[in-house]
């Protein structure tokens, strides 16, 4: 996905704008989301049910969110005692 389609995705400038805290016209002005704005983004993105944080990071998302490895240990189940 585009970051422009991402922009659409999360209901556009305006709403974008919003989740930052920052105003449209900076938004607006972004020839590409700067990696830092775009991460916050994603876990807004996957809160809403949109898409996966692996979706938009599908090649370093396990480094960016640890919790997302297939070993993590919040991943795996305890066996009962």
């Amino acid at each position: 996905m585009t970051d422009d389609q991402f922009i659409e995705l999360l209901g556009g400038v305006t709403a974008v704008a919003r989740f930052l805290g920052i105003t449209a016209a900076s938004v607006s002005g972004w020839k590409a989301i700067p990696r830092d704005r775009k991460i916050r983004l994603a876990v807004i993105a996957e809160d809403k049910g949109l898409c996966t944080r692996k979706d938009l990071f599908p090649d370093d998302y396990e480094d960016i969110w640890i919790e997302l490895r297939p070993n993590h240990k919040s991943n795996l189940m305890s066996a009962p005692i």
